[in-house]
């Protein structure tokens, strides 16, 4: 293996990667062009698909279990087609190296037997190795393919790896936008639950002044004003945000912790995409000020668009 292709493997399993990339390979050899083509796009799971002259049909194996060692997710499509010259193919060749040799041969048996007779031409063409033409040989599909599989696996690596850093960079400045927004909506929330609190106080007081009027029932005002406590206390219960708010940071914590440590991680940020939508939808349901009801909004949107670039990381 080349030094690229090993810089290539170490690092791939330690930096966020695009499913996204694309890496084509001209490669020339004795017996022609061998041109190999990588595409790949988003799929939940690894889906390899090979389109392989025939020559190279019986790679297959060893082209699918050397691709598996490196991607994980996506939908990966490779091409290999064998560009061969005719002109060349069908003109037979010289091997001038087997032909020094046997005239060598013929000089030394000479030597010890004057009277035989001179090889004719047809004897040197027949002699076996002296014609050659270019044809794969039975070792060469194999070195062909790990060349060729080597060079445009460590370009589609490489690509997947810029645009996976630049999916990590605009992934960081929506994790900030929406702690920002957490960050600057936790203050007016003390004062909020005060004035819901109050408001509320109010209106079960009047209501409940106007029963006992109306019913001609004896209460007292302790009685009355535990009673409005207690109602208050409950709905204070249920409108309170700060585990909501508690839990998207601990999430957003976690999806800024996991992006740092790179590697395969697309469905961890998936599940937590799901998880902060869940928060930020409760957020909104307990809403008692339009800021709040605002922040929920664009916390959705941020998400959203968080999933969406998400599902193009391995």
């Amino acid at each position: 293996m080349s030094e690229t292709h090993l810089s290539a493997i170490k690092t791939c399993k330690k930096t966020i990667q695009s499913m996204t990339g694309f890496s084509s390979v001209l490669l020339s050899t004795r017996i022609g062009m061998i041109h190999l083509e990588l595409r790949s796009v988003n799929s939940r799971f690894l889906d390899l698909q090979l389109r392989l002259c025939d020559e190279f049909r019986a790679q297959e194996t060893r082209i699918r279990e050397y691709l598996t060692r490196f991607f994980q997710r996506g939908k990966i499509e490779c091409r290999l087609f064998w560009a061969q010259d005719e002109i060349q193919n069908q003109k037979p060749h010289i091997n001038t190296q087997i032909l020094s040799e046997l005239a060598k041969l013929e000089g030394e048996i000479k030597m010890h037997f004057p009277l035989a007779n001179n090889l004719s031409i047809r004897d040197i063409l027949n002699w076996p190795g002296v014609t050659e033409s270019k044809k794969l040989m039975a070792n060469e599909p194999d070195e062909i393919t790990q060349q060729a599989l080597e060079l445009a696996t460590t370009s589609l690596i490489e690509a997947r790896q810029r645009e996976g850093q630049q999916l990590a960079n605009l992934l960081t400045e929506k994790i900030g936008t929406m702690q920002q927004l957490l960050l600057a909506l936790q203050p007016k929330l003390p004062d909020a639950m005060l004035a819901y609190s109050n408001k509320l106080s109010q209106r079960l007081t009047e209501a409940m002044q106007k029963a006992v009027e109306t019913s001609g029932a004896t209460v007292s005002i302790n009685e009355l004003q535990e009673r409005i406590r207690q109602e208050v206390a409950l709905h204070n219960i249920k409108i309170d945000v700060n585990e909501e708010i508690d839990r998207l940071n601990l999430h957003l914590k976690e999806f800024q912790s996991i992006l740092n440590n790179g590697g395969a991680v697309g469905k961890r940020l998936d599940f937590l995409t799901q998880e902060l939508n869940r928060e930020a939808n409760t957020l909104g349901a307990k809403s008692t000020i339009i800021e709040q009801t605002q922040a929920s909004m664009d916390l959705k949107v941020l998400i959203e668009q968080v999933r969406e670039q998400v599902q193009n990381i391995e």
